[in-house]
């Protein structure tokens, strides 16, 4: 609800495309505790899913021992794919074949190339190894992966990370030829680095991640169903394995769309811990997939709190700054914002308005237009939904089981229990935003 018109406002990357702005990745900033996930659990997950679009989420937020998503997954009917180090879990394999080695792909989208195996794997020894590698290395790691990988679909199966870390470790001698006779035996050399370190994620880091064939409830959840549950909750914050999997998943994605040109799919990422796929190697990957957004109908929707504590010429400002639709919710900190205000170019005295938004309550620009202030309003189903305060309060949600009796709207409050800013237009059942 527009608090100033009191009308109704869709917030919808691909309704506002074309007429309010020229791209569909959206960013919302704001404190815990503001409303940001409830707002994106409903405007960009149950009312998408009601325009047949679909929703994949990467659920880094622990709750109550799973992802935080895991309940609305649940009454929704879809399965939590969850990731955990050491081979207990589900596997996104790196090398799958839905991802090309370079990304084109035979009938794709003229000129969308999304990163492949290649570019991915390259990133991942990039922030393994601490350093860029050299083009020697660079032209070893192409050179064993079209080995590998060539082999491994002869038998009719897909190569694995463990392949190539062997194969670069131990070259057959006809694999240097394509470098000439003066480089061929001296290039054989060229992948011992890449190599064992591909060789250490593969037994640490990665193990059971990236690095095994992908699960089959993987591979079902993204070929067919509507919502796509990876609950990510189990990985560490620290090392390469969270923000890998992440990047592999946003791959997948994108060489999925991009394959299928005469079949668009408008598609909704979700990342509520943005800043996980913004940095080092891959999250230049990350971003790189993200600015193909367009051509592959995937509007990415990450959110962020804090935006003072990235320096400025950080990749997750440089991600932040890209969005065409910003969400901005209440923040406490005058220096957040204040950097929210110079990152997106608003009106001096916009740091005080951030600072007096109360729970529910947002600041949304949409492209060029002005921004303007809105009340997040919930349907009883979506307020079930949404809970997540089950760990503090001891409870759980019973939005599997209840049925509201009722169709009278909720908005979002200053507080629980608080007789905080409603809205009182019409009533608002499900759709509306």
């Amino acid at each position: 609800m527009n608090t100033l018109s009191q009308e109704l406002e869709i917030v919808d990357s691909f309704a506002a495309y074309g007429s309010e702005t020229s791209g569909i990745n959206v960013v919302v900033i704001g404190d815990i505790g503001r409303g940001k996930s409830s707002w994106i659990k409903t405007v960009c997950v149950l009312r998408q899913l009601v325009a047949n679009r679909q929703v994949v989420i990467l659920d880094k937020k622990p709750q109550a021992g799973v992802g935080e998503y895991t309940p609305l997954a649940k009454a929704l009917g879809a399965e939590s794919i969850r990731f955990r180090v050491g081979g207990s879990g589900a596997c996104l394999n790196l090398l799958d074949h839905a991802i090309s080695v370079r990304g084109d792909h035979t009938g794709g989208i003229d000129g969308v190339v999304p990163a492949g195996q290649e570019a991915l794997v390259v990133a991942v020894l990039t922030d393994a190894m601490g350093r860029e590698l050299d083009e020697r290395e660079k032209a070893a790691v192409g050179a064993g992966l079209f080995a590998v990988t060539s082999e491994a679909h002869r038998t009719g199966r897909d190569p694995v990370i463990r392949d190539l870390a062997h194969r670069l470790l131990n070259p057959e001698h006809h694999d240097g030829a394509g470098f000439g006779p003066r480089w061929c035996e001296r290039a054989l050399e060229w992948g011992v680095e890449p190599g064992l370190a591909l060789l250490r994620l593969a037994e640490r880091d990665l193990c059971g991640l990236v690095d095994a064939p992908t699960s089959p409830a993987v591979r079902v959840a993204l070929d067919n169903h509507p919502l796509v549950h990876f609950d990510l909750s189990a990985l560490p914050t620290e090392g390469p394995a969270l923000r890998v999997v992440m990047t592999t998943a946003n791959t997948w994605l994108a060489n999925k769309l991009a394959a299928r040109s005469s079949n668009y799919q408008q598609t909704i990422l979700v990342v509520e811990e943005g800043w996980h796929v913004a940095a080092g190697s891959t999250g230049e990957v990350f971003r790189g997939n993200a600015k193909l957004s367009r051509g592959l109908g995937l509007s990415t929707v990450a959110a962020f709190h804090h935006p003072a504590d990235q320096p400025p010429d950080s990749p997750a400002q440089a991600l932040m700054g890209e969005a065409s639709i910003v969400v901005l919710f209440g923040q406490a900190r005058y220096d957040d914002a204040a950097e929210t205000v110079r990152l997106y170019r608003l009106p001096p005295g916009t740091e005080e308005t951030l600072m007096r938004l109360g729970r529910g309550q947002a600041l949304v620009k949409i492209g060029s237009r002005d921004p303007f202030l809105i009340n997040h309003i919930r349907s009883p189903q979506e307020v079930l939904l949404t809970d997540t305060d089950a760990a503090i309060t001891g409870r759980q949600s019973d939005s599997a089981e209840t049925t509201p009796t009722t169709s009278e709207p909720a908005a979002e409050r200053n507080g629980p229990g608080s007789g905080g800013p409603q809205s009182h237009g019409p009533g608002l059942q499900g759709g509306a935003e």
